[in-house]
C-alpha cells in the first residue's frame, strides 16, 4: 500500500511537511457525504442488527448473571478508554492540514497510552472489583484490558480514513469485526463458557476490527515523535476528552450505582434492556453524526450549510426511530415474553421508561456534533461537567425504587435538560429551535397515529385472548402499515433524503447521480431545507 501524498514546499530544511489536501479545503464533495451516509448507514444496519439478533440467542444461553458481570467491567474499560483515545483521532480530522510527525506522534502517543492504561487495569482489577463487591469481576477486567492495547494499534487508521470520507473501509472493518465478536459469543456459549463467551468475543471482533483498518488504510507510521504536535492538538482533545468523562457519567453512572448497589443480576436486567433499546438509536446517529463530523468540518462558517445539513439528518433520525421506540413501549411486554422469554420479564417495565427517551435521543445524541465542528470543546466541556453531575445525582435519587426507579430519574433528567441541550449549541450556527421541531413534527404526528392503531390492536387481540405471538404480529404489522400510509400522505423531506440514500445504496457507488440527485443530494451540503 502507498502512503498519503506529500506536498513539499522550497522552504529550507526542516520545513513541516504536510498531507495534500483537496482543493478547496474546507468543503466536502457533495457526494462524498452521501456516499458517506450511505456507507455509514449500511454499516449501522448491519452492525446493530447483528448485535441485536446475537443478545437475543445469548439470552436464551446465558445467565442474567454474565450479562451483569460483562456490564459491570465494559463500564470500567469505556471509562479507560476516554482516556486512552484522549481525543486525538477526533482532532485529526477536525483540523484543516496535518503532518506526517503530528500522524505519527499521535499514533505513538496512542500505543503508549493503550500500554500504561491496560498495565494500570491489570494491576487495579482486584480493587476495582471490590468497589461492586463482586470478585468475580478480577479476571475479567484484566483480560479486558487487552482490549485498550488492540484498540490503540487501529485507533488513528480509523480516523483517518473518516478524514478521508472513505466510509466504505469504515463499515467493513466495522461489520467483520462485529461478525467475528457474533460467532465465537455463540460458540463459546453454547460450550457453557458464561461470561468468558462475552469476554472472548469482545476481544476478538476488537483484534480483527483492527486488523482491517490496517488493511484498509494506506498510511503507516514513522520512526518519528514531536512533543510539539502533539500539544498542537491537545486543546481541541483535552476538552473534548474532559467532556467525554462527564459525559460518560451521565449514560453509564447508572449501570455503576445499579451494580455496586443492586448487584450484577440487577444489572443484567437493567444493562440488557439499556443495548437493546439503544440498538435502533445508534444505528441511525451514529451513522449520521459521523458522516456529518467529517463533512461539515469543511464547512465550519457556512452556518446555512450546517443548519440545512443538521435538520435533515435529524429528521430522517426522527423518520426512522420515533416510531419504532414509541411501538415498541406499546407492545413491550409481548416482544419480552415472546423474544426473550419469561425469565426476563423484569425488562418490561425499564422498557415502558426507557423506550421513550430513546426516541429523544436519536435526534438529541447529535448536538455534540455542532461543539466539534465549530471547534467549540470548551464550552462542550462545561456543558458535560452540568448535565453529568446532574444526572449523577438523579440515578442516587431514583435508588430507593431500584432498577425502575433509577430508569425514572434518569428518563425525567433528559427531557428537563433538552431544551439548554439544544439552545447552547445552537447559538453556534445561528440556529433556532423552531426550525428542529419543523423538520421532525411530520414524524411525531405519524408516531402519534402509530401508537394510537397499536394499542387499540393490543386491546382487541388480547381481549379475545389470541395467542401472545398473534396478537405481537398483528400490532406490529398494524403499526406499520399505518405509518407507512400517514408518512406517505405528508411527504416529509426526509423520507424523500431517506429514499435517495436506499436508491443510492441499491445503484452501488461506482453509478453516476441523476441530475435530481445532484441537485437535491441526500444530506449534502446543498441540499434544499
Amino acid at each position: 500500500m502507498t502512503q498519503p501524498a506529500v506536498t513539499r514546499s522550497a522552504a529550507p530544511s526542516g520545513a513541516r511537511e504536510t498531507v495534500a489536501e483537496p482543493s478547496p479545503p474546507r468543503r466536502a464533495p457533495r457526494g462524498s457525504m452521501a456516499s458517506g451516509a450511505r456507507w455509514m448507514s449500511v454499516n449501522q444496519v448491519v452492525v446493530q442488527v447483528t448485535r441485536l439478533l446475537v443478545q437475543v440467542v445469548l439470552a436464551h444461553l446465558l445467565e442474567p448473571r454474565a450479562f451483569g458481570l460483562m456490564t459491570m467491567a465494559l463500564v470500567i474499560v469505556m471509562f479507560l478508554e476516554i482516556l486512552r483515545g484522549f481525543g486525538t483521532g477526533m482532532a485529526v480530522v477536525q483540523r484543516d492540514k496535518i503532518s506526517e510527525r503530528l500522524l505519527s506522534s499521535v499514533f505513538f502517543l496512542n500505543i503508549g497510552l493503550g500500554l500504561v492504561i491496560s498495565g494500570l487495569l491489570a494491576l487495579l482489577a482486584p480493587g476495582l472489583a471490590s468497589l461492586y463487591g463482586d470478585s468475580a469481576l478480577t479476571p475479567v477486567l484484566q483480560v479486558l484490558g487487552l482490549g485498550l492495547l488492540l484498540a490503540s494499534l487501529g485507533d488513528l487508521q480509523q480516523w483517518l480514513l473518516r478524514r478521508e470520507m472513505k466510509f466504505g473501509a469504515v463499515a467493513a472493518a466495522n461489520i467483520i469485526g462485529t461478525a467475528a465478536n457474533a460467532a465465537c459469543s455463540i460458540v463459546l456459549a453454547l460450550l457453557g463458557y458464561q461470561v468468558w463467551s462475552l469476554v472472548i468475543g469482545y476481544l476478538v471482533g476488537f483484534g480483527v476490527t483492527t486488523l482491517v483498518a490496517w488493511l484498509q488504510s494506506p498510511w503507516r507510521p514513522r520512526a518519528s515523535f514531536s512533543p510539539a504536535e502533539v500539544r498542537s492538538v491537545l486543546r481541541f482533545s483535552a476538552n473534548l476528552s474532559g467532556f467525554s468523562v462527564f459525559n460518560f457519567f451521565l449514560l453509564h453512572g447508572d449501570k455503576v450505582i445499579v451494580g455496586h448497589f443492586l448487584g450484577a443480576q440487577q444489572l443484567g436486567y437493567y444493562g440488557l434492556a439499556q443495548r437493546v433499546l439503544m440498538y435502533p438509536v445508534s444505528t441511525v446517529s451514529t451513522a449520521f453524526q459521523e458522516v456529518m463530523f467529517a463533512g461539515l468540518s469543511r464547512l465550519q462558517n457556512d452556518h446555512s450549510a450546517i443548519r440545512r445539513v443538521y435538520f435533515r439528518s435529524c429528521a430522517v433520525a426522527a423518520l426512522v426511530c420515533f416510531p419504532v421506540m414509541a411501538g415498541l413501549t406499546v407492545v413491550a411486554r409481548d416482544v419480552v415474553l415472546v423474544v426473550l422469554g419469561a425469565r426476563w420479564e423484569r425488562l418490561v417495565p425499564l422498557i415502558w421508561l426507557l423506550a421513550p427517551i430513546g426516541g429523544i435521543q436519536s435526534v438529541s445524541f447529535s448536538v455534540g456534533v455542532l461543539y466539534n465542528v465549530k471547534g467549540r470543546t470548551d464550552l462542550l466541556l462545561r456543558w458535560g461537567i452540568f448535565s453529568g453531575l446532574l444526572m449523577l445525582g438523579s440515578y442516587f435519587a431514583g435508588l430507593p425504587w431500584g432498577i425502575n426507579g433509577v430508569a425514572a430519574a434518569y428518563a425525567i433528567v433528559i427531557v428537563l435538560l433538552l431544551p439548554p441541550g439544544f439552545a447552547i449549541p445552537f447559538s453556534l450556527v445561528d440556529a433556532k429551535p423552531r426550525e428542529l421541531v419543523t423538520a421532525v413534527w411530520p414524524h411525531v404526528v405519524a408516531t402519534a397515529g402509530t401508537v394510537a392503531v397499536m394499542a387499540a390492536v393490543q386491546w382487541l387481540t388480547h381481549g379475545f385472548r389470541l395467542a401472545r405471538p398473534v396478537c405481537l404480529l398483528a400490532s406490529v404489522l398494524a403499526g406499520a402499515a399505518t405509518y407507512v400510509v400517514i408518512t406517505w400522505r405528508q411527504r416529509p423531506p426526509a423520507l424523500a433524503d431517506l429514499l435517495q440514500c436506499v436508491r443510492r445504496a441499491s445503484a452501488g457507488s461506482g453509478q453516476p447521480a441523476s441530475a435530481s440527485s445532484r441537485r437535491d443530494g441526500a444530506l449534502g451540503p446543498t441540499a434544499h431545507g
